[in-house]
């Protein structure tokens, strides 16, 4: 109801202008006639073919002072304005229609005028000193009113607008660090005088879905989305510029919507690996779910190495029974012999990173890599080294050492300074192509590039040969077999080249090369 009357009102207004103008043009002389003609056509335009809000608000707040000044012929300059008056409520229309589409700009005060507040009051006061210097009462009385009726908003707004208007419902997550979540945070406000909220966030990692909010609304609703990282804030605060109804005056503040509980991504892991340990040990009961996937209809009736204790099932042999158990548990319970499943794998793991985010993110990968592996019952050997040498390699594992081997190399993890790279990693299979295809070609131009490729690439190749990545792979290999698989957790530091080289050489001998 009230959104009709207000529509009918604003058209009456419309139409009061239009009628001003009209007789403006009837009662004037021809040059005022024809000036009042063009602002008619000019404003009558804008209703039918909208540009946009602001060049709405422009033409109006201009139609207030050509009204003032084109009447002032045919009567005083007190009855003139009186007129012109009605023109400010179209104008006030205007400014709650385009604030929302204004642009707003940075400033360091809590409060501050906006760009239409300074753009408009700029005009008011040149208005003025003009009508000063030219003398003329009819632009002083104008040029006074329109400064009297933008302070009177001004002054509603920084009186009803401030950083308390807003509540926040405070909400806790806890999150494990890298990982991403959605929240929903509600805002309410405390004032009545509406306008736009706008939302920025200071972090990269910090997504808003909602910049840009009604103080029409209660509750508001702020979408976020949010990816922490490990040395995130425990406090996720946001910037925040409240803009009045009228869009005049801006206040500048910050809300803190989220309290952040990040979970460490190494701590998780190794509660995932107790927790499979735990689930694993030999001789638990009742049997686990990790293993179903590869659990047949009566259990594992085949294998050398025991893992398990379980019910017994029709079909179970009897030599396979576990008596201490049945005797304890009063169930007849047999036990569970294992073998490896699945193609042989190397678990390859450089132990040098570069910051503390990054041994985190290490020790995830690796013990979430080796519980993949073990849950698979891959046989697995793991070798790990640092920039200064090789740390480990193991012989073939079983799936519950895996996991705590895993966990024992990671703790031998160490942080050094990464020298800046200024060059890509070099590709070992195209540098080697183009040497054979300009060895191919023929010339002594061809020839000269072919040599100057072969050095860099026997330089790369001697630095590969050197590098503690290649001595952890050349051990292993003499543990496995052709068709293992290269599962490489790895910061791509001082072992860049040669994980690349080797990757290239591998590929070609048969064994398959996997990054995480």
């Amino acid at each position: 109801m009230n959104i009709f009357r207000n529509r009918i009102i604003i058209n009456a207004l419309k139409f009061y202008v239009c009628a001003a103008l009209i007789i403006i043009a009837t009662l004037s002389d021809p040059v005022t006639a024809v000036v009042a003609v063009l602002v008619l056509l000019v404003f009558v335009f804008l209703q039918f073919w909208p540009v946009n809000a602001v060049i709405s608000l422009i033409v109006s707040y201009f139609v207030f002072f050509a009204v003032a000044i084109l009447f002032a012929p045919v009567s005083n300059f007190m009855i003139s304005n009186l007129i012109a008056l009605p023109v400010l409520f179209l104008v006030t229309n205007c400014l709650l229609n385009s604030a929302g589409f204004l642009p707003l700009i940075k400033s360091r005060y809590l409060h501050s005028f906006t760009q239409t507040g300074i753009i408009l009051t700029f005009i008011a006061i040149v208005n003025l000193i003009v009508a000063l210097f030219l003398g003329s009462l009819v632009l002083i009385l104008a040029g006074s009113v329109a400064v009297i009726y933008l302070a009177v908003l001004s002054y509603v707004s920084f009186s009803r607008l401030s950083a308390k208007s807003l509540v926040v419902e405070k909400i806790q997550e806890r999150i494990v660090a890298g990982t991403t979540a959605e929240l929903q945070v509600n805002l309410h406000t405390k004032t009545k005088i509406g306008g736009v909220l706008s939302l920025e966030s200071p972090y990269q990692w910090l997504k808003i879905h909602s910049p840009a909010l009604l103080f029409n609304w209660d509750p508001m609703i702020l979408k976020l989305s949010l990816t922490p990282l490990l040395s995130g804030p425990s406090e996720v605060v946001i910037n925040a510029l409240a803009t009045d109804c009228w869009g005049l005056i801006q206040v500048r503040f910050q809300i803190a919507p989220v309290q952040l509980y990040i979970i460490p991504r190494v701590r998780y892991a190794a509660w995932l690996a107790r927790r499979y340990l735990e689930a694993t040990k030999p001789g638990m009961l009742p049997m686990i779910s990790s293993i179903s996937g590869v659990t047949p209809q009566f259990g594992f009736r085949r294998g050398i190495e025991y893992y398990n204790s379980q019910l017994y099932q029709p079909g179970d042999e009897l030599k396979n029974m576990d008596w201490k158990h049945s005797a304890k548990y009063n169930k007849m319970i047999t036990k569970e012999f294992v073998e490896f499943h699945g193609q042989p794998a190397v678990l390859l793991v450089n132990l040098s990173v570069g910051s503390a985010e990054e041994v985190d993110k290490l020790v995830q990968k690796t013990i979430v890599t080796a519980l993949s592996l073990a849950r698979e019952q891959i046989p697995t050997i793991i070798a790990a080294y640092d920039q200064s040498g090789v740390k480990l390699v193991t012989q073939t594992l079983q799936p519950h050492q895996i996991v705590v081997q895993s966990l024992e190399i990671t703790k031998e993890i160490t942080i050094f300074e990464t020298p800046n790279r200024y060059l890509y990693r070099p590709d070992i299979g195209k540098l080697r192509a183009d040497i054979n295809r300009l060895a191919s070609v023929g010339g002594d131009s061809s020839k000269a590039l072919a040599q100057l490729l072969s050095v860099e690439y026997a330089n790369i190749m001697n630095n590969v040969a050197f590098n503690p990545a290649s001595k952890a792979i050349n051990k292993a290999m003499k543990n496995t077999n052709q068709h293992s698989t290269f599962v490489v957790v790895s910061g791509l530091n001082h072992d860049a080249d040669a994980i690349e080289a080797n990757r290239f050489l591998m590929t070609r001998r048969g064994y398959a090369v996997v990054a995480v």
